[in-house]
């Protein structure tokens, strides 16, 4: 890349999100993507914490990108882009869930659905590291319910104001506030009981460690040691 190209990168990622619509919108589409790569982190969390997978997860930011890039000239700006996008983001992972909701019903009722085997639940105090730490986390959010999961992840994991996050999802700010604190109140119960059933495996004391004390102690009696 030469260095007019590389300067002109880094203009166009100085650029604020209402100045890319304006110039998207007068026909430069290539600079649609500096748009998806500023928010694919926060709408991929934000339809994930909707859907509760990622396969489904990413068809719905793609679907909230095409349906966004039709409706730019719908944004009134210049603020509120960010919020905008996410509620549209939003809009499209609540569509698609209660597609599948209703998919799942009536697959139920024509077939009995095939059990899919229970996820292995790894040992948070086994080797505890980042990662079993955030699976960890990700499996307890997952299960919450739809209304209380879909607001924790805007508020808390996305951080985003209570107010964008009010407007994003159509309820009242008290509402939000309520959601977070009763997700959090699940959120914690279910990691204590987490942490409690794998109390039991604490200090693991296997069979080899077992053989070995033995032998060592009657090492020593019958040395005399």
């Amino acid at each position: 890349m030469s260095v007019a190209a590389l300067q002109e990168a880094r203009d166009l990622e100085t650029l604020s999100d209402a100045e890319l619509v304006v110039r998207v919108r007068q026909g430069e589409t290539p600079l649609f993507e500096l748009i998806m790569r500023r928010f694919n982190r926060r709408l991929f969390r934000i339809a994930r914490g909707i859907l509760g997978n990622d396969a489904d997860a990413e068809d719905a930011v793609q679907d909230a990108y095409v349906s966004a890039f039709y409706k730019l000239h719908q944004f009134r700006g210049p603020d509120g882009f960010a919020t905008w996008l996410c509620r549209i983001a939003t809009n499209e992972a609540r569509m698609r869930r209660r597609r599948s909701h209703s998919r799942v019903m009536l697959d139920a009722g024509s077939a009995q659905m095939d059990e899919l085997p229970a996820p292995q639940r790894s040992n948070p105090l086994n080797g505890v590291h980042e990662l079993q730490l955030r699976q960890l986390l990700e499996r307890a959010i997952d299960a919450l319910p739809d209304t209380y999961r879909e607001t924790f992840v805007l508020r808390e994991v996305e951080e985003m104001p209570v107010a964008d996050v009010a407007q994003c999802l159509d309820i009242e700010e008290g509402a939000v506030k309520t959601r977070v604190h009763r997700a959090r109140r699940l959120l914690q119960k279910s990691l204590n009981n987490e942490m409690s059933s794998a109390l039991t495996d604490v200090f693991h004391f296997g069979g080899a460690r077992c053989d070995r004390i033995v032998e060592a102690v009657f090492h020593r009696l019958n040395t005399g040691s």
